[in-house]
């Protein structure tokens, strides 16, 4: 749950772009384009099919995240009602390897755990589960709402609806996809990709989460934007249908963005998203994304230059 601020400034959009040319002579000619376009191809374990050398990269790399997906133990509730009970370390790293895994795909720093913040970030689990509703600003009359509790729902993104099996996949893959954006900020995303998000702290229950946002100064080393999905080449598993950039400056007045599905436009509406959640950003909705396909974005700002990078989406398959 992100806190709801003003609302969106509608952007214009356009429903043809040029995208990276294939045939690019050089890098420096496309410097967003993905490195897959020039790579070459090897032959899968499948007789009639090709991979790219990214692509197996790519799924290589998603292999045991989606064996994760399945594998972390619950927790047990303590023995008071507003006890703390037992969240297995392992359920507290995967958290962490799954918001390191997305943060690796977009071109970020991972996070380190800020495990002084572990008794706050259950104690808000905690909180919500009992009350079974999410809020930053929970009233001092909710059961199990001290101080630690209610601070922390302030500076946390929050995940949960009662009775769903809580999970750090499900949490992490909730915040970065933003499927549920109530508050049309796209407020977890930002803040779960933003370069000044430096560590973390997760609290769970058996069904509310808590993660705790340390922001610090600003990565140097951060690339110059952030694109969610990605370029290059993403499993269909963490490809959601509001894609978005965030760059400093980016969501003004006049920014367009342009996308074609293998050469073909698509019609996008573009929205600026609220100030006060990590980088500017503007953000649009998608068809559901096809694997295989490669998809060019274009994203122009008045007075800078154009933005252009490809997604290539990939089911991965038993790979």
């Amino acid at each position: 749950m992100a806190h709801p601020i003003n609302t969106l400034i509608l952007l214009a959009a356009t429903a043809t772009a040029t995208g990276c040319a294939l045939e690019t002579a050089t890098p420096g000619d496309c410097l967003h384009c993905s490195t897959a376009q020039q790579e070459t191809s090897i032959t899968s374990a499948e007789p009639a099919a090709t991979v790219s050398a990214g692509e197996a990269a790519t799924c290589a790399a998603w292999a045991p995240m989606r064996d994760l997906q399945t594998r972390t133990a619950g927790w047990s509730s303590g023995s008071t009602a507003c006890g703390a009970g037992a969240l297995p370390d392992a359920t507290r790293q995967a958290s962490l390897t799954w918001v390191n895994y997305y943060r690796a795909l977009a071109g970020l720093a991972p996070l380190s755990e800020t495990a002084a913040d572990r008794a706050a970030a259950q104690s808000c689990a905690v909180m919500l589960e009992r009350n079974g509703q999410l809020s930053h600003t929970p009233p001092t009359t909710w059961a199990c709402a001290d101080a630690t509790a209610r601070a922390t729902a302030g500076r946390s993104n929050l995940s949960g609806n009662p009775g769903f099996p809580m999970s750090p996949w499900y949490a992490v893959r909730g915040w970065v996809d933003e499927g549920r954006d109530l508050s049309n900020t796209l407020g977890h995303r930002r803040w779960m990709l933003s370069p000044e998000l430096r560590s973390m702290a997760y609290g769970q229950t058996g069904s509310f989460a808590c993660m705790t946002l340390g922001i610090g100064a600003r990565d140097p080393a951060a690339p110059a934007f952030v694109a969610w999905p990605p370029a290059g080449w993403v499993p269909t598993a963490v490809v959601g249908t509001i894609w978005s950039l965030s760059r400093p400056g980016v969501a003004v007045a006049g920014t367009t963005v342009q996308v074609t599905r293998d050469g073909a436009a698509l019609a996008v509406n573009a929205a600026a998203r609220p100030a006060g959640f990590g980088d500017d950003t503007v953000s649009w909705e998608m068809p559901a994304v096809v694997a295989g396909s490669s998809y060019r974005v274009r994203v122009s700002a008045p007075g800078a230059a154009a933005i252009e990078y490809e997604v290539r989406p990939t089911g991965c398959g038993a790979r």
